[in-house]
């Protein structure tokens, strides 16, 4: 019995304790501090709120960075296709004997988009109009043969000078 009188008069102790320093101890020299109102709780839409936003912004950065990785894809993919198109146009202007020793080259611009045609710049002298034609027609030829949407941006000059490699 003892000890239940001994813990009701701890509590008590310990209510009147609590109940001094919440209401501000006042000492004669200082003011009592002003109450601080009870903190109110947020709705749970408003935490929910942030947590949306915070999972939408981290979405649309994977989508910006996935749509990135894509278009860089795009462009080494057409790179690589220009790259192989002027490796065979070359190739094709190496193999004919009659233009040995020309300087001739050729420079192929691939476009981003699918739709919109290659553009194979040919850029060089020939000694005569019958050597620019054939070379024109080499390079269509071997580009019609890889590609079918193909432009050809002559820029071939016709030098009677020209030496040529026997």
């Amino acid at each position: 019995m003892n000890s239940a009188r001994t813990g009701t008069f701890r509590s008590s102790l310990l209510v009147a304790i609590a109940s001094w320093v919440v209401n501000g101890h006042a000492w004669a020299q200082t003011t009592p501090s002003p109450m601080m109102p009870s903190p109110t709780l947020q709705p749970a839409a408003e935490g929910g709120g942030a947590a949306i936003a915070a999972v939408g912004v981290v979405v649309g950065l994977l989508v910006v960075i996935g749509v990135v990785v894509k278009l860089f894809d795009l462009k080494q993919k057409r790179e690589s296709e220009a790259v192989h198109l002027q490796a065979q146009v070359s190739d094709a202007l190496l193999r004919e004997p009659s233009l040995a020793g020309l300087p001739l080259t050729p420079t192929v611009h691939a476009p981003m988009w699918t739709g919109t045609p290659a553009t194979i710049e040919i850029m060089g002298r020939v000694p005569t109009p019958e050597v620019k034609d054939t070379v024109l027609r080499i390079v269509r030829d071997e580009a019609a043969r890889i590609r079918s949407d193909v432009q050809i941006d002559d820029r071939l000059s016709v030098v009677p000078t020209t030496a040529r490699a026997a």
